[in-house]
């Protein structure tokens, strides 16, 4: 992969705009660009995200478990071709209803064809009321 302006947006410590060129790094970047944005957001592409603040709220359970999947997958294999989305998977947590976890399982396309050389990478994005993402933890 290229080098690519780092995301968050941030200065380097020497004061220049801060990159990364590690692939695995680039794409958490891209999943939780992809999963912590709003469609309608970005101006010049306003399709472009995962609707979930409008489902945090829906009573059916069910429905928003499902519907999150369906959203994050679409949303992937819209925006994300460097990227097979194996789950993705919404967590309730009933003791924190203002969150939504949700488990993204993915293997990059250009890590090998062979099962022993797919590297998987599973992130959790923790995207709050109103769609912000305070945290992605990779694993």
């Amino acid at each position: 992969m290229p080098t690519e302006i780092a995301f968050p947006f941030r200065l380097a410590s020497d004061g220049t705009i801060a990159v990364e060129t590690n692939p695995d790094r680039q794409i958490a970047q891209h999943v939780k660009a992809l999963v912590g944005t709003q469609p309608g957001e970005r101006v010049m592409l306003p399709e472009y995200g995962v609707a979930v603040a409008d489902l945090l709220f829906d009573p059916n359970s069910a429905f928003v478990a499902q519907e999150i999947s369906r959203a994050v997958t679409d949303a992937f294999n819209a925006y994300e071709p460097g990227v097979v989305l194996q789950r993705a998977t919404p967590i309730p947590d009933p003791s924190q209803p203002s969150l939504a976890r949700i488990e993204v399982d993915y293997v990059r396309r250009d890590a090998g064809s062979s099962p022993s050389s797919i590297a998987s990478q599973t992130n959790t994005a923790v995207v709050s009321v109103g769609g912000t993402v305070s945290e992605v933890i990779s694993g």
